[in-house]
């Protein structure tokens, strides 16, 4: 993977103090930068706004290290390093896939916007209060994972900072070696979102341990009642589709071993799944729609198979399936008309040209297998769905048809598996707009000629 923050010549991360070798250069970039993050603690220098955003995060990250790198206050989007690192755990061999690069500025605003709206943890009277709050916000901007370099003292100074602000002390030095896998365990996210708390808990008591109220009417101010702000709606839709999306990458490697075992692609299969599933966490707005269908045929499989009954499988399959589920409503755009009788609102175009895609798929198959019949009907009825974006009336009974014959034959089964995940797609969309449904059951009553 490439990497331009590191020359190539060195394998060393490009510096301002001319060394190439490693552990040399991580003991003055710790001298440099832990003196910075002690003027930081002073409060007399660096970012003094309230908001904790990518600038924030960016200033910070630029003063600790303004000494070491000549790119101190760049994040991962300026390179386009994206990484993938172990986790510092015990027997925990799943990889940590952080935020993609392209998305860190907007997830930096998106969580800095919801904390602003949680008046930047004010008003919580007490230091557990305070810790399992702020256990929250480090583990996801910790995720978010903006820098090559120097994330978790940029979020020592930030949570510093901030608690400062919320009338509190944390100190990271006590305890320094139980940070990283703490905030490992919310990244590996082993319990899944319904069970969040569990992977949070040793970062919640770390930070509990370690956190005392400070002395003064301006910290008793600030932790008083009056100026707390819950969130009363839970997290706003962006933190909760980041949220919605970190559950899918990590719900992703479990998956992946179950689909490894499918069948002699399944090599193929299990990469294909992460990359689907990144391409989701990139862009899921236009991802989800193309890549849905073919992730709920392999859950599918695995839920069929004899191999993966186990309690163990089924519950790491069905993790997936609802994270899956769960972005949907916030990544599908369905438009609406006020004149829909005369002029019916069409599903997403991205369902129906995956339906026309695995039919044509199938339409090949059953051409080699000596199916002409089923083939040409299921042909006709793609057709007529990619001129109408609607699949209903005989349309449907052809593809049923087709489905029918194609199942019994072993070769065309993952085919015929795509086609009825894809069609099943177009329909619950179709579905979610019963006038247009009736409307169009009317005007698409036989296949395409």
């Amino acid at each position: 993977m490439s990497d331009k923050f590191t020359n190539p010549d060195t394998g060393v991360l490009y510096n301002k103090l001319g060394i190439a070798d490693a552990d040399e250069l991580d003991t003055a970039v710790k001298r440099y930068s832990l003196s910075r993050l002690q003027e930081l603690a002073t409060g007399q220098t660096g970012p003094q706004s309230d908001t904790y955003d990518s600038a924030r995060l960016r200033a910070t990250h630029q003063h600790l290290f303004q000494d070491s790198f000549e790119w101190a206050g760049q994040t991962r989007r300026e390179a386009e390093f994206q990484g993938v690192k172990a986790a510092d755990l015990p027997g925990v061999e799943r990889p940590m896939h952080f935020a993609p690069y392209a998305r860190i500025d907007e997830r930096l605003d998106a969580l800095g916007a919801q904390l602003k709206q949680e008046n930047n943890l004010k008003g919580l009277p007490t230091a557990d209060a305070f810790a399992a709050r702020a256990a929250y916000y480090f583990d996801h901007y910790n995720h978010v994972h903006a820098f090559r370099e120097g994330n978790g003292r940029t979020l020592q100074a930030t949570f510093t900072e901030l608690a400062y602000q919320a009338g509190y002390q944390v100190d990271f030095s006590r305890e320094h070696e139980k940070l990283n896998p703490a905030r490992d365990q919310g990244i590996v996210s082993r319990h899944g979102a319904q069970h969040k708390e569990q992977d949070l808990q040793a970062l919640r008591e770390l930070l509990a341990r370690n956190t005392n109220p400070l002395p003064g009417p301006e910290a008793d101010a600030a932790r008083h009642a009056s100026q707390a702000r819950p969130l009363l709606d839970g997290p706003s839709p962006a933190v909760r589709q980041m949220e919605q999306l970190r559950e899918l990458v990590a719900a992703t490697p479990a998956v992946q071993q179950l689909v490894a075992g499918l069948d002699y692609r399944r090599n193929q299969r299990a990469d294909a799944l992460l990359v689907q599933v990144l391409e989701i966490d990139r862009n899921p707005q236009t991802a989800l729609p193309q890549h849905a269908p073919a992730l709920r045929q392999l859950l599918q499989e695995v839920a069929q198979d004899k191999r993966f009954q186990d309690p163990v499988s089924q519950q790491e399959a069905q993790r997936f399936g609802s994270a899956l589920h769960a972005l949907q409503p916030s990544a599908q755009v369905l438009s609406t008309s006020s004149t829909l009788m005369t002029a019916p609102t069409q599903p997403a175009p991205s369902a129906a040209t995956s339906f026309v895609q695995a039919a044509k798929q199938l339409v090949e198959g059953l051409n080699e297998q000596g199916y002409p019949g089923p083939a040409d009907s299921l042909l006709r009825a793609a057709k007529a769905v990619e001129k109408s974006a609607y699949l209903g009336g005989a349309n449907l009974e052809a593809v049923a048809g087709a489905l029918g014959r194609a199942e019994k034959i072993p070769a065309l089964a993952e085919d015929a598996a795509a086609l009825r995940w894809a069609g099943r797609s177009l329909q619950e969309i179709q579905r979610s707009n019963p006038v247009q449904q009736s409307v169009l059951d009317r005007e698409t009553n036989s296949p395409e000629r």
